[in-house]
């Protein structure tokens, strides 16, 4: 087993990694994601359910690989959104000022999110408290799916790459006989732009492949957590337990629609004693 993949470059790196999104893109992904979630999943849901066919139900035994580091995102969209306020205001040339600042502020994002992401990890590092999200979040959903009946092997490895219907991970050696559920996990504090307040955005990507590793299914899924807010960086970067918590309570809420959006909604039924193996933790 390979050692797990150290932090990329840059927290923007990663993100760009995974769909090969422009910057632009990715915080739309980010910032608009988190506000339309609740009209996406249930526009969605027709396509979810008709795509639980046989293949995805029969998955007897699962193999679930994930992103064991944690990698705490700090996002903002850049600008202010009082540019026009600004002209109206202060005449021309405080709107020429404010359209300068809004422009310097868009550019400088990449720079801005890879800095305070580093210092809100290192923050919550240093508060003492267990950066053990993504391990948390994918044992859950372990547990779920044996509850369902079926046999789950736990793999920590490093974050998937590509678009979300393709989705890989590096050097990794599925486990024979297995299906192969990958999860690709984004805990981040979003803002619409570099005014607005920071709230929690919680994503997990699913993509399940067979035991001949094609692609049965795919789903997406995001957190409705409006809570705790902050007004300001500073703000969150003081208050690390409570933030902290608060992405956690967002990977919670996801860990059964995670389930049933790629399993379907069938009741958990009794099991064999059987403990979940956890590769690289657990002897072979």
């Amino acid at each position: 087993m390979k050692l797990l993949n150290p932090l990329p470059r840059s927290f923007m790196d990663l993100l760009r990694l995974d769909a090969g999104m422009s910057l632009q893109k990715l915080t739309s992904l980010l910032v608009a994601t988190a506000l339309l979630a609740g009209c996406a999943a249930e526009a969605s849901k027709p396509a979810l359910q008709a795509r639980q066919d046989a293949a995805t139900r029969s998955a007897a035994k699962v193999e679930l690989i994930y992103n064991e580091e944690d990698q705490l995102i700090v996002t903002d969209g850049g600008g202010s959104g009082l540019t026009g306020f600004a002209g109206l205001l202060l005449g021309p040339i405080g709107a020429l000022l404010a359209l300068s600042i809004d422009t310097n502020s868009r550019m400088t994002m990449a720079a801005r999110t890879d800095q305070r992401s580093k210092e809100f990890t290192a923050a919550v590092k240093n508060s003492g408290a267990a950066m053990t999200l993504n391990r948390q979040f994918a044992e859950q959903l372990a547990a779920r799916l044996r509850e369902s009946g079926r046999e789950v092997k736990l793999t920590p490895f490093m974050r998937a790459t590509g678009p979300a219907s393709e989705m890989k991970v590096p050097e990794l050696q599925p486990t024979p006989g297995y299906s192969t559920l990958i999860l690709r996990i984004t805990t981040a504090y979003g803002a619409a732009d570099a005014t607005s307040s920071f709230k929690p955005f919680i994503s997990v990507e699913q993509l399940l492949r067979d035991e001949r590793q094609s692609v049965v299914h795919q789903t997406a899924h995001t957190a409705d957590v409006s809570e705790p807010t902050y007004f300001s960086y500073d703000g969150l970067l003081k208050d690390t337990a409570v933030a902290h918590g608060g992405l956690k309570q967002g990977l919670d809420r996801v860990v059964q629609p995670a389930y049933a959006g790629m399993f379907g909604g069938d009741q958990p039924r009794a099991l064999p004693a059987e403990s979940t193996r956890t590769a690289g933790l657990d002897a072979k």
